[in-house]
């Protein structure tokens, strides 16, 4: 920002206490990812996501690559992965090595890319700048983020 010298500049900002949580899946196969914007981050909010999710790919098995997220470990969400095991299967990252997860570079792209240096003045605008950018990024062909089919092959004749 550029300012006169000797007088104070004011930054607009949203504040530290406005967040816009998201809770997203990439699938590897195509790149896109399924999101859901919450206004918190517990356990609650993460199977309301499960749940999106199940419906989404509904009649699908869907295996989900989980961090060490304390609420991804919390007894609410054990139960419902428990509950929900013909349908959904946990596959645990290694701890502090967010590197593997591949949503990780996606969601750094995201900040970067279309939050990071803006001011949207409310959180409505923020939520709606990452919704937006979210299914633009879907949408592109040149930004997706696939696993290989001979990758995923070895894996399909062991089951």
């Amino acid at each position: 920002m550029w300012g006169r010298i000797g007088e104070d500049c004011l930054v607009p900002s949203v504040g530290q206490n406005r967040r816009a949580p998201v809770f997203g899946a990439l699938d590897a196969l195509t790149g896109r990812v399924t999101f859901l914007l919450t206004s918190r981050k517990r356990s609650v909010e993460f199977i309301a996501f499960l749940k999106h999710l199940l419906r989404r790919y509904q009649g699908r098995h869907v295996f989900l690559f989980l961090d060490n997220c304390s609420i991804h470990h919390s007894k609410v969400v054990r139960r419902f992965l428990v509950d929900h095991a013909r349908e959904l299967t946990p596959i645990w990252n290694a701890p502090y090595a967010p590197e593997l997860n591949r949503i990780e570079r996606y969601w750094g792209h995201l900040k970067a890319k279309a939050i990071h240096n803006y001011y949207f003045g409310t959180l409505d605008n923020l939520k709606t700048a990452i919704r937006e950018a979210i299914h633009a990024l879907n949408r592109s062909r040149e930004l997706k983020m696939t696993v290989s089919f001979d990758i995923l092959h070895p894996l399909r004749k062991a089951a």
